[in-house]
């Protein structure tokens, strides 16, 4: 199948106002990407008539001068059109439990000879509350297709883009894939089926189901992250920084949590380090001045993105100053 070039989400308009990288663990510094502007202007002069013949200045800066006579054709040359590209989801309508794996593909082609269209590159994106966001590119095989397996929480939407090439049109899939998550069967309607089955009578234990905090959830969507990358400013889901991760952890519960880590701590209820819970946040710093941020998953242990060159993972709370802050 088609090898992913990146796996990293770009969500248009998220600032990378994230945590600073853990000062307390092996920091790794990100590679700058250095950019040189480049301008291309061409200036094209006034045409005189000289002697019955037309003169035109040359691009500026050339010092050289063409003379074109009467009989001379200078209309554009005629541009050969595009090839019809069709795109289009292989699987586009599929039922999963949540986080089982999934495979979903894409299929690229001409559209009038239905030809696969080998190496070109494809955008897949995922619809979010703001709008649809790229997050993983993929290159078509000689079949022209290209998948990847996919993970999902709740019911999520996929589509993809083709933006074309010298010879070929741009794309949008004519179809969005539909990943829709089985809701979980209540582990007393599960016994009653059982049950009902089997014909015989024995005492139920009740399950409060229910009986789950938050918090708890919060350490279980955690768990699913782990070994993502940390990328700095990253949201999820494909990568995160520590703040992020956060954000994205009770996104899934309904919660909505601040970006940044000192907004986090100032929008969270303090308690005590005696008095932590799981899915309590622990804080690193000063307020005013929080500089990384975890995922309380008890036994003084938690979730977090620590790092550039780390990944999401759990780890011990490494030393006794911090503070600790409670999502509402």
């Amino acid at each position: 199948m088609a090898a992913v070039t990146t796996g990293t989400v770009a969500v248009s308009g998220v600032a990378l106002a994230g945590c600073a990288p853990d000062t307390n663990a092996d920091a790794a510094f990100d590679e700058a990407s250095n950019t040189a502007p480049m301008t291309l202007a061409t200036q094209i002069g006034s045409r005189l008539a000289v002697d019955g013949a037309i003169q035109v200045a040359s691009v500026a800066g050339s010092g050289s001068t063409t003379v074109l006579d009467a009989t001379t054709d200078i209309s554009a040359p005629t541009l050969s059109s595009k090839v019809d590209v069709g795109l289009r989801v292989t699987n586009p309508e599929v039922t999963v439990n949540a986080n089982e794996p999934v495979n979903i593909g894409f299929s690229l082609y001409d559209e009038q000879t239905k030809a696969p269209l080998a190496d070109q590159l494809i955008k897949v994106q995922v619809k979010l509350p703001t709008g649809w966001a790229t997050f993983l590119h993929l290159t078509t095989d000689d079949r022209g297709q290209a998948s990847y397996t996919a993970r999902v929480l709740t019911t999520t939407n996929v589509t993809a883009i083709f933006d074309g090439t010298d010879s070929l049109q741009s794309a949008h899939s004519e179809n969005d894939a539909t990943l829709t998550v089985r809701p979980p069967v209540p582990a007393q309607a599960s016994r009653q089926a059982v049950r009902s089955a089997v014909e015989v009578e024995t005492p139920v234990v009740s399950v409060n189901v229910g009986a789950n905090t938050i918090g708890e959830k919060a350490v279980y969507l955690a768990s699913l992250q782990a070994g993502k990358p940390y990328i700095y400013g990253a949201e999820g889901p494909n990568s995160f920084d520590c703040s992020g991760l956060v954000q994205y952890v009770y996104k899934q519960l309904g919660k909505s949590v601040p970006r940044t880590t000192d907004q986090q701590y100032a929008a969270t209820t303090h308690i005590s380090q005696y008095n932590k819970a799981p899915g309590d946040l622990i804080f690193f710093g000063t307020p005013g001045n929080i500089y990384h941020v975890g995922i309380y998953a008890g036994d003084g242990k938690m979730w977090v993105a620590p790092h550039s060159g780390d990944v999401v993972k759990l780890q011990t709370i490494y030393t006794t100053s911090y503070m600790v802050g409670r999502v509402a």
